[in-house]
């Protein structure tokens, strides 16, 4: 008897779906929420984070259990006194609302914080990523949807930290002032201003051994430059894969939404390295995490302070396939609001 032949759009269908599925048990990040067309898709927590603080390099694995045990028996049990076991005496704090010094965080913490179980796993945790001395950790933000309808929408919260030594030494996150948040003057103690490099040094941070970890950073940088930088949106069929999730939720998800975001920066020269100052770039299985040094805008005083922004970018095939940060509605670069008001003001 022949074998049945099998459809070759249910041969394809199929592969699709055992491509898609392998792709999903080694990624770093959780499976996308349901797709809808014109829409960011909603940020969801990792089903598996206990895999998430594994890695085949052991100092990587041993960096994600620190910042894991660190949050989840500190900020989130509040338990001032077991800082001592996760952050170095000389820890350096560059989150404006927040001390620097284990000493001033333990105050911090003891004062602010009330004493809850510790949690067996962070939080509405999205992913770790890790590389070197570096631990980018993601969570999901909810915020209420501006509209006054009581919903909520969903984007992201990064926090990065450096580890030496053994123990927790700097943080950066992703928080911005807030209408009505108010600076603590902490001293001494007081957050240190955040820092990064320009110029050709940036080429430097790309480097890894692992020549794909070195490829994705290489794509991430590459994307940035040439379209957020240098507003050419029509070169995004070079970098992006025509399925491309977004998780920005003032962008629509796929690469047409992506070049409608991008529409609003205006045009300017390629350059070989980032306009913004590249504080770290962190890249972990087929996640790249990048980090700049950029400006905002204090809601109430209108004074400028400076933050790192965080993107994070999944990538397959050589090409970056999905995109989370840490943008709010309604929250765009100035570059990007001021070209919009110019957009305005042309049309009759």
């Amino acid at each position: 008897m022949p074998k049945p032949i099998l459809h070759k759009a249910l041969a394809a269908a199929i592969f699709a779906a055992v491509l898609h599925t392998t792709a999903t048990a080694q990624s770093l990040a959780p499976p996308h929420a349901p797709i809808v067309e014109g829409k960011p898709v909603p940020v969801v927590a990792h089903p598996q984070p206990a895999a998430l603080l594994t890695s085949k390099i052991p100092a990587l694995a041993a960096n994600k259990k620190l910042v894991s045990d660190y949050w989840r028996n500190v900020q989130v049990a509040g338990n001032a006194n077991a800082a001592d076991q996760y952050l170095a005496a000389g820890y350096v704090e560059h989150n404006p609302l927040l001390p620097s010094s284990l000493k001033a965080v333990k105050s911090y913490v003891a004062a602010t914080q009330k004493s809850a179980a510790v949690p067996a796993t962070v939080p509405d945790l999205v992913t770790l990523v890790a590389e070197g001395p570096y631990v980018v950790m993601a969570r999901i933000s909810h915020y209420p949807e501006p509209d006054k309808s009581g919903n909520s929408y969903t984007s992201t919260r990064f926090d990065m930290f450096r580890i030496d030594n053994g123990r927790i030494a700097e943080h950066w996150d992703s928080a911005l002032f807030r209408s009505g948040e108010k600076l603590t003057d902490f001293g001494a103690d007081s957050a240190k201003p955040v820092v990064g490099t320009l110029g050709p040094a940036q080429l430097a941070m790309l480097n890894n051994a692992d020549p794909d970890l070195f490829q994705n950073k290489r794509l991430a940088f590459d994307l940035w430059r040439q379209i957020p930088d240098a507003g050419r949106e029509e070169m995004a069929e070079l970098y992006l894969d025509p399925t491309y999730i977004q998780h920005n939720p003032n962008a629509a998800t796929g690469r047409a939404g992506f070049q409608e975001y991008f529409s609003h920066r205006p045009d300017a020269p390629i350059d070989v390295t980032l306009k913004q100052p590249l504080v770290a770039q962190v890249a972990e299985g087929d996640l790249v995490v990048q980090v700049l040094k950029t400006e905002r805008t204090h809601p109430d005083n209108k004074k400028s302070y400076n933050v790192p922004w965080f993107d994070m970018f999944r990538i397959a095939g050589h090409r970056i396939i999905e995109h989370w940060d840490s943008a709010s509605k309604g929250e765009l670069p100035a570059v990007m609001q001021e070209q919009i008001e110019k957009e305005k003001a042309r049309k009759p």
